[in-house]
């Protein structure tokens, strides 16, 4: 209450702003191009009636259904009437899947998406803690959050850093929390150790699986190089030539040189492995005299 009424101009400002960004969003998205058996669609109708038929539309409904009429009869205090807007949430989802696959840091994306993640739920958690503590009442045992009376817990600071330190234990099941006394403190906190026991399982499995894959290519070329050192010891080569093919292979390790061109684009169409040739090309190909007036395609 303190948070919605003390910043009530800013966040009526970001909550409107975001509506008019929603609005915009699905205008876009009934103009969005689509493939259909291979071509681009790009026909206004066709795009229109094909956004009709798909689930975001529906979802993009009900997220600007204006539920915040509601605040002229029960007033500003209850954010929750526009929870519909999270409905909204799968473009995000979408937003970092297209990032992923356009970015050249996937890897590091990929972590920093999972860092967000995490601070999320922590944030989610936070706050359903200390609604929780309200309805039980601040102060009324151990578990629930202190007497907001006492001016050192009052301060909305205070609030959020104890509420996120209290989900940030909870979740990741490290350190000691207050016990809870009363039933539906222990129904909470048994579902907040299960959720992170999945959630926070899931993430470590990722993130191990992500420094496998960033790590995957060395560890590929390395092997290369064990067994040239293994067959020229077994053929008694001189050290100065197994010193000339180490270097060698620092060399196409340095400039990135270890990729196989052919496997790489095996999956690409003709056209576009030749604009891809020539693009990579052409430069050299210019300094050839009979090249020097030719252009690109």
């Amino acid at each position: 209450d303190e948070l919605q009424s003390e910043y009530l101009m800013l966040w009526l400002l970001l909550d409107y702003s975001a509506d008019v960004l929603y609005a915009l969003d699905a205008l876009v998205r009934a103009r969005t191009g689509f493939l259909e058996q291979g071509l681009m669609v790009s026909d206004t109708n066709r795009l229109w009636q094909h956004y009709k038929t798909t689930m975001q539309f529906k979802l993009d409904v009900l997220s600007l259904v204006p539920t915040d009429l509601a605040y002229l009869k029960v007033g500003m205090n209850y954010p929750e009437l526009r929870f519909n807007r999270l409905l909204k949430f799968s473009r995000l989802f979408e937003f970092f899947d297209r990032t992923e696959t356009r970015t050249n840091y996937p890897n590091i994306f990929r972590i920093g998406n999972l860092v967000l993640y995490i601070l999320v739920i922590i944030h989610w958690n936070a706050c359903i803690y200390f609604a929780i503590s309200k309805f039980i009442g601040f102060g009324t045992d151990s578990w629930v959050y202190p007497n907001i009376s006492i001016p050192e817990h009052g301060r909305l600071s205070r609030k959020y850093i104890y509420s996120l330190y209290w989900s940030t234990l909870t979740l990741t099941t490290i350190g000691e929390t207050p016990p809870p006394v009363k039933d539906e403190e222990y129904l909470f906190v048994v579902i907040d150790f299960l959720v992170g026991v999945l959630i926070f399982a899931t993430i470590v499995g990722n993130v191990g699986s992500m420094i496998s894959n960033m790590n995957a290519s060395r560890a590929e070329f390395q092997a290369k190089i064990d067994s040239i050192k293994q067959y020229m010891q077994f053929r008694k080569v001189t050290k100065d030539l197994e010193t000339r093919v180490i270097r060698w292979f620092d060399y196409l390790w340095a400039n990135k040189k270890t990729v196989d061109e052919k496997e790489v684009l095996k999956s690409l169409p003709d056209k576009l492995k030749a604009e891809i040739a020539i693009n990579v090309h052409l430069d050299t190909l210019k300094k050839v005299r009979i090249f020097q007036d030719c252009e690109a395609g």
